[in-house]
């Protein structure tokens, strides 16, 4: 008994590597174009009514075509930098980001093309800081960091 029990500690830790090797590291952000519209889906999915704050000059241009307003009021918010996501984390608002790096800084949820593919990632805690719901079926479409 006491063998089977060393081999099963064993092979936990295996299967996590092996989980966390099929998600890369790190992938390429998402052009302003195409993360503005499934920015626009999130707006409307977060009961933000397609109003998003942000002071990214290019991501506004992208948001107006999409016919996002820029609002400041808005609970969610879309962080470029480090101190952008610092500065809407303080606000209580949802942090979507360019890069699981500003995960750190609170960021919530990015956009990044990962092995060609566009991928969701959100992270848990400053999910739930934040105070916005987000519904189960967009929670399962994403990947949890």
């Amino acid at each position: 008994m006491f063998s089977h029990a060393r081999s099963t500690i064993l092979w936990v830790p295996t299967l996590v590597l092996i989980a966390m090797a099929s998600l890369p590291l790190s992938g390429e952000e998402v052009p302003v174009e195409e993360a503005a519209k499934f920015l626009r889906i999130l707006a409307t999915t977060a009961g933000s009514e397609g109003r998003v704050a942000c002071k990214e000059l290019d991501m506004v241009i992208q948001m107006k075509k999409q016919g996002i307003s820029v609002d400041a009021k808005a609970n969610i918010a879309w962080a470029f930098t480090s101190s952008q996501t610092k500065f809407y984390v303080d606000e209580k608002k949802l942090v979507i980001c360019n890069s699981r790096k500003l995960f750190a800084n609170g960021g919530a949820i990015a956009f990044e093309r990962v092995n060609g593919r566009l991928v969701i990632l959100y992270h848990q805690e400053n999910l739930e800081k934040s105070g916005v719901h987000l519904p189960d079926s967009f929670l399962r479409s994403a990947v949890k960091v």
